[in-house]
This record gives structure tokens, C-alpha cells and sequence, in this order.
């Protein structure tokens, strides 16, 4: 008989941990438990009205409007939600009573969003359904930090091109390239129509002289031609003048402005927004975005990104007229950069969502990760994303460099990487996509990476590296150290990037290691860096005398930080991997 006592001090750390969390948990019990032989409508219906709170945390019954814990023990099911508002529930059957990092949305009273990860687990025992156990956790401001990311990649993307477009066409095509700006703004304002419109030599007329219209919506052309500049509103005129801009979101409230409201209706305009195109301080025309039928709500962004393409426009009208150099780009998106200046921040709110630390259940896999950054922003990233359901992409990056800038990257670099996941056939693909998709809006940084697909029910993976160290695996009773490697340079290091796919296939018991350079680019006290060869000597004899997982993760941060007098000059992440 084993003479080790229950630790029931560890039992309490755990029930503090569940009680105290922010997160949602809580288990409910059916009080006649159900028959999983009944039809999927009528286990929904069952489980509804016969599945009590049993136990659960403060979290969980805030979430239903209860103060404390003892108000909500006790509640049936039926009690809290709806029936028409359980499709959970539904899903939740249909996946053999479990759910498993499933995403869902709240619709809020004011018309926003919450959205949380589910994750739920029924016990089934003696063909019956006993209780169920769960964990929601609220993602909301991760995904609004993904959708403010890619919509601050797309807007840098279209400036980036559109910039591109005005400094390589000579001035016999520079109406092609406000034609492109004109459709490139279209799309990401959303507006059924844009136009750039010239002011005469004279002064006296303003005329239609480029337009981007969206398919089965009228032109502009007709009755914006020679427009009498007299009988426009001054006040307005003087708002464009100073570099303002003028929104005007029901054309049709103009009563007190007949001249105007009379030209917006021939011109079958609804909302506008415009902006003034200048040269030297004087203004020459108006670029504005229009809407046919629905009011136009533009964003800040959009308005940002109007007067950012109304600078291209202005110096591309004045080079075609003049044939002068276009004014160099740098001073153009030097007022993006400043407009932008704040978003900035956040990528510091952002950055622990690039470091994954939860991988959920995986079948024959096991995983954990450590990070451990230089500065208060870190530029490592441990991602994953999980395109179909028998395979789960890795990535295992460093940013060049630290701070704000790097964490900034590193959110680009995120979003691209779970847009590829799911568009490219190899590791090694997801790389180059990468690589052609961020170089022309990433100039001072390249990124050394790995990216591994894993298939846990083969346990194979396949492995691409960019620059990125080797990565370790052994097999449990052997702890035999070997390397899976490739000499592949960083994507955005070289204006080409083309890799290759690793494939291995492992065994059950077998251990695999993934590290960024931060870990054995140690400054020993004395003077020198231990470097990768010292490092991997060091880790061998470290595999050798470690009996478990946390006992070498433990090890390796030691002889970083502890037992060896070295000092850190970049960001440590290890991603540990158990067959």
C-alpha cells in the first residue's frame, strides 16, 4: 500500500484557482440523468429543462446577472436561457457531448458583440448522461486587436501600392494611376462612387475629370461638368481651403441650400465626403466618395486614407500638367505614420496573444510553451491554427529587434500567417506567402521562423525553417538528442524567399523542442557568448539527467538565468512537444 497522504492543500490551490478565475467555469448536473439513445431533439429539450447548477464560480454567475455564487446553485438550466437561444446545446450533442475551443457570439442590448471560446465536456456513464462540465473564455478584445491589425495592414498595404504606382509612372500615365487609387479607395471606404474633380485655370468652374463607379451605379460625368465655383457655399470652398474636410451624410436635409440640393439629386447623391486637392497651399479640385441610396458613415480611417490619396492625387495632377518629379513618397506617408502614431499602442495590449499558452486537447500530442521577454514588448511569436481537423500549423518566430516596433510586426506577421494557414499546401508555402505578402510594407525587419504541421494522429510533422535554430527531439528512454535542420536565411531578409518541407514521423514517447536564439545568445559575465554549439551541449547533458517535462523546462531557464552568471540580450520562447 502506498504510503503517500491525498495533498489536499494542492486541492485547494486548485478550487481557489477555479473560484477566483475571470474565466466562466462550471459544471451542471442532470437530475434524472438522460438516456443517449433519445433523438437529438429530444436530448436538447432534456438537457434544458433537467440540467441544474451545481457548482460553478463567481465569473460564471455574473455572467447571468447573480452577485454571488449561492444565487445561482440550484438554477436550472431552462431558468437562465431560452430554449430558441441554446444552438450550443445543439452543437454540443452533435459532437458527442463535448465542444472543444468552439467560438461563439453574444448580441448585446446596444447592438455589439462579445465572443467567446467555449470549451465542455459531457460524462457519459452506463449509456447515460450524468453532468456536463464547461469553461467559456471571453476572446472579444483579441479579435478586435486581429480585426484593427489586418484593417491597419490592409490600409498600409493600399498606401504602400498606391504610393508605388504615382512614383514609377511617367506623367503620360499618371491618369492610369489615379484611376487605381480612385478604385483602391472605393473599396475599402465602400462607397458607390469616387471622383477627383479639377478647378478651371480660370477659377471659375470645377469639372468631373476622374471617377471609380461601382457596377449598375450612374456616372458622375454628366452632371458634374463645368460646376460654377460662384454659386458653391463659401463656408465650405473655406473648409477645403484649409486642408478640412466636409462630410455631408443626407444631401437631402439641404433645404436652406437649393443650388446644392438640386445638383446632389440630379446627381443621384445620397451621402458625401470631400476633401480638397492642393498644390502649394492653393486648392486645384475635390476628391470625394459618394453614396447612391444609403447613408454613408465613413470612418476615421477612411477619412485619413481620402486625404492621404487626395496628397498622391494632387502631386500626380500638377506632375501630368507640369511635368515635374513627383514629390518623393517618404513625405506623403510621413502624415500616415504621425495618424497612426497611436495605434501603436496597441500592440503592447496585444503582444501575449502572439504567445500561445493553451493548445487544448490534441490527440497523441501533448504541448506546453515558456516565454520569457528581454524587454516589457516582446518580438517572439508562438502561434497556432488548426485549418482542418486532423492537422494544427505551428508557427515559432523572432522579430528583429525590440519594443513597440517589433510587437507591431509581430500582430502583421500573426495575421498573415493564420490568413495562409489556410490557403497554402506546405510549411514551406505558408513561408513564401508570408514573404511576398509583408515585404513591401515591412522595411526595417526580417523574421526567423519555423513552421510546423503537425498530424497527431500520424504523429508526423512536417517542418520549414527561415533562419530559425534546430529544433531537438528525442525519444523517452533513449535521451539520445537529434536535430531536424535546415540553413534557410529569414523571410524579408532578401527580396526572394524559397524554402523547402522537412517531413518526420515520430513514436509514441518521443519529445520534440522548439527555442528562439534569445536562449543561447547568453553573455557570460566574464566576457563572450555561449553560442548555439555550447548551448546544444548543454542540452544534451540537461536531456539526459531530466525525468520529466517541467524538470528540463526548468533546467534550461535555470541555466539562463540562475545558475550561471550570463545576462539575456534577447527574448527566450521554448514550445515542448510530447508524442
Amino acid at each position: 500500500m502506498s504510503s503517500r497522504q491525498p495533498d489536499y492543500g494542492r486541492y485547494q490551490h486548485l478550487e481557489s484557482f477555479i473560484h477566483l478565475s475571470k474565466d466562466a467555469i462550471w459544471c451542471y448536473e442532470l437530475d434524472i440523468p438522460m438516456p443517449i439513445s433519445l433523438p437529438d431533439e429530444e436530448q436538447l429539450h432534456y438537457i434544458w429543462s433537467r440540467s441544474i447548477v451545481r457548482d460553478c464560480n463567481l465569473a460564471m454567475a455574473r455572467f447571468y446577472g447573480y452577485q454571488t455564487v449561492q444565487e445561482i446553485i440550484g438554477k436550472y438550466l431552462k431558468d437562465l436561457v431560452g430554449l430558441k437561444s441554446v444552438y450550443l446545446l445543439r452543437k454540443f450533442i452533435a459532437d458527442s457531448y463535448q465542444l472543444e475551443n468552439y467560438e461563439y457570439f453574444v448580441e448585446l442590448s446596444d447592438g455589439n458583440q462579445r465572443i467567446f471560446l467555449m470549451n465542455s465536456h459531457g460524462q457519459v456513464d452506463d449509456g447515460h448522461l450524468i453532468r456536463i462540465w464547461g469553461q467559456q473564455i471571453e476572446i472579444s478584445s483579441i479579435r478586435e486587436s486581429e480585426v484593427k491589425l489586418s484593417g491597419l495592414l490592409r490600409f498600409s498595404q493600399i498606401v504602400t501600392e498606391v504610393s508605388k504606382t504615382f512614383v514609377h509612372s511617367k506623367a503620360e500615365f499618371v491618369s492610369d494611376a489615379i484611376q487605381f487609387a480612385l478604385e483602391e479607395l472605393g473599396k475599402y471606404s465602400r462607397g458607390d462612387r469616387v471622383f477627383a474633380a479639377e478647378i478651371s485655370p480660370d477659377k471659375q468652374f470645377l469639372s468631373v475629370s476622374h471617377e471609380w463607379v461601382l457596377e449598375g451605379m450612374p456616372s458622375l460625368f454628366q452632371v458634374g461638368t463645368k460646376l460654377p465655383i460662384a454659386k458653391m457655399n463659401p463656408e465650405r470652398l473655406g473648409i477645403l481651403a484649409s486642408d478640412g474636410v466636409i462630410h455631408i451624410a443626407d444631401t437631402s436635409l439641404l433645404v436652406d441650400e437649393p443650388w446644392h440640393l438640386d445638383l446632389f439629386k440630379r446627381a443621384e447623391v445620397r451621402s458625401i465626403l470631400v476633401v480638397g486637392l492642393r498644390d502649394e497651399g492653393s486648392v486645384i479640385g475635390i476628391l470625394g466618395i459618394t453614396t447612391f441610396e444609403r447613408i454613408g458613415d465613413w470612418s476615421e480611417e477612411t477619412k485619413q486614407l481620402l486625404g492621404l490619396i487626395a496628397g498622391f492625387v494632387s502631386q500626380g495632377l500638377v506632375r501630368a500638367k507640369n511635368e515635374i518629379k513627383l514629390m518623393k513618397k517618404e513625405k506623403i506617408l510621413q502624415r500616415f505614420y504621425s495618424d497612426v502614431k497611436e495605434d501603436l499602442a496597441l500592440a503592447k495590449l496585444t503582444q501575449e496573444a502572439w504567445v500561445a499558452k493553451d493548445f487544448g486537447e490534441i490527440p497523441n500530442v501533448k504541448i506546453q510553451s515558456r516565454f520569457l521577454p528581454y524587454d516589457e514588448i516582446g518580438g517572439d511569436l508562438i502561434l497556432y491554427e488548426k485549418p482542418t481537423e486532423d492537422r494544427i500549423d505551428i508557427f515559432f518566430g523572432d522579430i528583429s529587434g525590440h519594443g513597440i516596433s517589433s510587437a507591431l510586426v509581430s500582430g502583421i506577421a500573426a495575421v498573415s500567417f493564420k490568413k495562409h494557414s489556410k490557403l497554402e499546401s506546405s510549411p514551406a508555402a505558408i513561408l513564401a506567402a508570408m514573404h511576398l505578402e509583408l515585404k513591401t510594407i515591412i522595411f526595417k525587419h526580417h523574421i526567423s521562423a519555423c513552421v510546423l504541421r503537425l498530424f497527431p494522429k500520424e504523429r508526423r510533422a512536417e517542418f520549414s525553417f527561415a533562419g530559425h535554430p534546430p529544433v531537438v527531439f528525442w525519444k523517452k528512454n533513449e535521451k539520445v538528442m537529434k536535430l531536424v535542420k535546415d540553413e534557410m536565411y529569414p523571410i524579408l531578409l532578401l527580396d526572394t524567399w524559397e524554402g523547402k518541407t522537412i517531413s518526420k514521423t515520430f513514436e509514441e514517447g518521443d519529445r520534440l523542442l522548439l527555442y528562439s536564439d534569445g536562449i543561447y545568445e547568453l553573455e557570460e559575465e566574464t566576457g563572450g557568448y555561449i553560442g548555439l554549439d555550447i548551448f546544444l551541449q548543454e542540452l544534451s547533458e540537461m536531456i539526459s539527467v531530466s525525468d520529466s517535462t517541467d524538470a528540463l523546462l526548468k533546467k534550461m531557464i535555470a541555466n539562463c538565468l540562475i545558475d550561471k552568471e550570463r545576462i539575456i540580450h534577447d527574448d527566450i520562447a521554448v514550445l515542448f512537444m510530447e508524442f
